[in-house]
């Protein structure tokens, strides 16, 4: 019995596993060409869909543990987040339930098998699971905007010069990028379209892409307009200066990663090689070691 509890918590743990790196790859970016051509949204699929119906009757219940502050704080995080896979407060809080009742399944069938310690580990794992997904696709929305900023200034700045209006020039060079930057760029010119001023749109794109070049982008654009210095070239100087913080940003995380490289260096291959030296050594003395401890 106890075989058989340890194989089923192990399916179980090799099916949320690969859903998991399944979430892990995915930003709600890969559906947004069907959403553009009007077709519905059918919504989750798969063990997506599983996890959301275990969690629909549970859903209340937590929302109401996280307290309307808190709701609020998750409904910026989500913005920021891009929304991915078009995940609101209540989807999300119904996910996040789904994965903790998943979770308490197999702190059950882990302690029934005699591994209590693991199962709570796993347990919290699979509460936490959310929370740690939807900042990990933040990160990685903020680096791909970070990316993209450098070129998608240097566009607008030729488009301008060429004449057209810069709120056209945006609509134009959002419409031929893909990606979280163009996204927020078509928010906010939705939002100017609705009456919003072009001051409250850019800082609200600042806000949401919680990026240091946005920051810089956005301030120095502001400036400019109040300035009444010429778009065009205050364009120029914004990519110059963002390109050269993107420059630092790369040397600084080229700096971080070194010791992790030579973390893993030590860790890995210099263990292996010594075996391997050492096996080598004793394969090619054996008679003399036969001989000293025959």
């Amino acid at each position: 019995m106890a075989a058989l509890l340890v194989g089923a918590a192990g399916a179980l743990l090799v099916l949320f596993g690969a859903q998991g790196l399944r979430l892990l790859g995915s930003t709600g970016l890969e559906d947004q060409v069907i959403t553009r051509q009007g077709e519905e949204d059918e919504g989750p699929r798969g063990f997506a869909a599983f996890v959301d119906r275990l969690g629909a009757r549970f859903q209340r219940t937590l929302m109401a543990m996280y307290g309307p502050a808190r709701l609020r704080r998750l409904e910026d995080r989500l913005r920021r987040a891009g929304r991915p896979e078009r995940l609101t407060v209540s989807a999300f809080m119904q996910r996040q339930a789904g994965f903790t009742v998943l979770g308490m399944v197999v702190v059950v069938l882990l302690a029934l098998a005699g591994q209590a310690l693991l199962g709570v580990i796993f347990g919290l794992v699979f509460a936490a699971w959310m929370e740690v997904w939807l900042r990990m696709v933040a990160a990685r929305r903020r680096r791909q905007i970070d990316r993209d900023l450098p070129d998608f200034l240097d566009v607008l700045g030729v488009t301008v010069r060429a004449g057209t209006s810069f709120r056209q020039a945006v609509e134009r060079v959002s419409a031929f990028h893909a990606g979280p930057l163009a996204e927020e760029m078509a928010t906010a010119l939705r939002e100017m379209q609705l009456g919003i001023p072009r001051r409250d749109a850019f800082i609200g794109v600042r806000d949401r892409a919680q990026s240091e070049n946005v920051s810089t982008f956005v301030t120095a654009l502001l400036q400019a307009e109040e300035l009444g210095v010429p778009l065009a070239e205050a364009l120029g100087s914004i990519s110059s200066e963002v390109r050269r913080q993107r420059a630092q940003q790369v040397r600084r995380d080229a700096a971080k990663a070194a010791p992790r490289v030579s973390l893993v260096v030590t860790m890995t291959i210099v263990p292996g090689a010594l075996i391997l030296m050492m096996a080598g050594m004793l394969i090619s003395n054996l008679g003399s070691l036969g001989d000293v401890f025959g």
